[in-house]
């Protein structure tokens, strides 16, 4: 792992491999190795640069008020002086929002998208209420356990959630400071749709999605597939996160988008 100083801040993120860049982003409350059964199967041939949310893992926390252009912003300056000057952009969730504003900001300089679990549109009304009185309690009394069993529900399956591989992503949870990740969160509830401007994007892109994601529905993944005219591939029995939950379906698909794209001019 390395660091990063973004204007006295500091990003934390893994580059590991060589070959074509694919810089994979995690969604909230997650940190960089949600890809790590990924980066294992990918890195023989490719350069992968996986990077931490501000507030997440290693990376130091942004004032309430943060985007997601900010955020991509920051990745495209990380991308810069670690001397990456194209790359695919892979995004479970909000890093699948980050994925699709860095393709936005950089158009050429952008070879594919790989968005997992991620929508294009707003957060759902409904949610954004439960959401923000999970996030005052987190900010009160900091996460409980019967508060991380919750969250773990929103982020794996049931079944997953219920075995001893879910055990670490609870003890984070935990063991986490709820303030440092409060302007993320905030992102997350607060952020606009960017449906109406998928067109613009002319490089191709792949679409996956747990059918028992509780956290953003299936719909809204037809609609980003459709939007930017990618194929969809339902991943059965994953949740919010499934190219941590379920790898041996996912990698693959990951492999073969991007062993299909044209050649890469650099790294």
């Amino acid at each position: 792992m390395a660091t990063f100083d973004r204007n006295g801040r500091s990003i934390s993120y893994g580059d590991e491999g060589a070959g074509p860049a694919v810089v994979l982003l995690h969604g909230l409350l997650m940190d960089r190795s949600l890809w790590d059964p990924n980066v294992e199967a990918l890195r023989d041939a490719y350069r992968v640069v996986t990077v931490e949310a501000p507030g997440h893992g290693d990376s130091d926390p942004v004032p309430v008020g943060v985007t997601f252009d900010d955020c991509a912003a920051d990745v495209w300056a990380l991308l810069d002086g670690i001397g990456v000057r194209s790359a695919v952009f892979g995004g479970q969730s909000m890093g699948g929002w980050t994925s699709i504003r860095c393709a936005l900001s950089r158009p050429a300089a952008t070879r594919g998208l790989i968005l997992a679990d991620t929508s294009a549109g707003p957060e759902d009304p409904e949610k954004v209420a439960q959401y923000e009185a999970f996030l005052q309690v987190a900010l009160t009394d900091g996460i409980s356990e019967d508060l991380a069993g919750i969250l773990l529900m929103l982020l794996f399956s049931e079944p997953f959630a219920a075995t001893p591989a879910a055990d670490a992503w609870r003890k984070k949870l935990q063991g986490g400071d709820p303030p440092r990740f409060e302007a993320i969160a905030r992102a997350v509830f607060d952020r606009p749709s960017i449906q109406d401007r998928l067109g613009e994007i002319s490089a191709p892109a792949v679409v996956i999605h747990g059918t028992e994601d509780l956290s953003i529905p299936m719909e809204r993944a037809e609609e980003l597939a459709a939007a930017l005219n990618a194929p969809l591939h339902r991943i059965e029995g994953a949740g919010h996160a499934s190219p941590h939950e379920k790898p041996a379906e996912v990698t693959p698909i990951i492999r073969a988008f991007l062993d299909g794209l044209p050649p890469a001019d650099n790294g």
